[in-house]
């Protein structure tokens, strides 16, 4: 994606500044994400939200794309939409008092994707935790710093949707998508795919010859290496008149010079980025 240059984008704070230990998302029960029985490897199949205001973040993400939530415990709840359950949002009071949202990559293995991450210069944050109901995760950092958890599902992982209002896509934005795009390859199965957005190559891998990362040389060298979540929307522009109206930020709005006007950045009231795409 090529972004305009004037971005001072805080867009999501820098995965690294924060800080995991005591989080819900380590919790010794937690209910299954999918009972499908099928995994789908090398796949984001889930996302956690890091809060420091759980009920801020619900009200924004109710607000904003219409999710319903069903609270698990004090610190953690499940978001659904239209029935369909696709996220979690877990409360940790960090010193940054910012938010985050946390890719997880499926797999069966994740002590060998662990070390693997380990040898290319990136770090474990989160050993594999073993969660009752729920499977194992394990939080990485890659080499260029970008935080990613692993999560092996005991009942299976959701199938992938593309309706309005929930993830659609993700992308590695980082100084070296190059590096970034070969580190996150060597970590699977995945082929490596290039298409044609404008004036620009834009590599991206696949699992089961199905889209699974992208990769962005990131706008702005002042915001750290990271992952960047999209989530699909009917219509733009009333989506940011509720992210607005709901306390977020407009960090980019959408602009020709950007896939055709069909992108825009936001962030919620503690921080968290996500980009938001109209299907054109």
């Amino acid at each position: 994606m090529k972004l305009p240059t004037p971005l001072r984008v805080a867009i999501l704070a820098a995965a690294t500044a924060i800080s995991l230990t005591g989080c819900q998302l380590t919790s010794s029960e937690l209910p299954a994400i999918s009972d499908t029985g099928t995994k789908h490897i090398g796949h984001v199949v889930w996302h956690d939200l890091i809060t420091p205001d759980l009920a801020q973040s619900k009200a924004f993400y109710g607000d904003v794309f219409g999710w319903q939530f069903k609270q698990v415990n004090d610190s953690y709840l499940l978001a659904t939409s239209d029935g369909q359950l696709i996220a979690g949002m877990a409360e940790l009071d960090n010193k940054q008092n910012a938010s985050h949202w946390l890719s997880m990559l499926s797999t069966d293995n994740i002590a060998a994707i662990s070390e693997k991450t380990v040898t290319a210069g990136g770090k474990v944050l989160i050993a594999s935790t073993e969660i009752k109901g729920r499977g194992s995760i394990a939080v990485l950092e890659d080499p260029q710093g970008a935080v990613f958890s692993l999560i092996n599902t005991v009942n299976g992982d959701p199938a992938a949707t593309y309706s309005d209002n929930r993830w659609i896509w993700q992308e590695v934005w980082t100084d070296n998508p190059e590096q970034s795009q070969s580190f996150y390859q060597s970590l699977g199965n995945y082929s490596v795919q290039t298409k044609t957005l404008g004036e620009n190559n834009y590599k991206y891998l696949t699992a089961d010859n199905k889209p699974a990362i992208g990769f962005v040389k990131k706008p702005d060298t002042n915001i750290g290496n990271t992952w960047v979540n999209y989530i699909k929307v009917a219509n733009i522009s009333d989506t940011l008149l509720k992210v607005k109206a709901a306390g977020g930020v407009v960090l980019m709005a959408p602009t020709q010079q950007v896939r055709n006007g069909s992108v825009a950045i936001i962030r919620d009231p503690a921080g968290a980025g996500i980009v938001i795409q109209e299907q054109m």
